[in-house]
């Protein structure tokens, strides 16, 4: 199985470390490769859902999409 397939079966199953392990060596912000940038995305929702504020949080001041998904998470929370 490739690393999608991997990582996306782990996330339906809430495997969550499984699922981040799998993506976040594909992911890279901003990447000119779609396919890596979106991987990157999918890097932090899966923090997010796995309950990973901290590691969003250390990606948060070099990382403009950790910043705009700690903002999600924090407005999901508070309502």
């Amino acid at each position: 199985m490739d690393w999608y397939a991997v990582a996306q079966e782990a996330e339906e199953r809430g495997a969550w470390d499984v699922a981040i392990a799998a993506v976040q060596p594909h992911a890279e912000c901003f990447s000119r490769d779609h396919v890596r940038h979106n991987a990157h995305l999918w890097y932090l929702d899966l923090l997010a859902r796995a309950g990973r504020r901290a590691e969003l949080e250390s990606l948060a001041p070099h990382d403009s999409c950790a910043r705009r998904r700690l903002t999600r998470l924090a407005k999901r929370q508070a309502s």
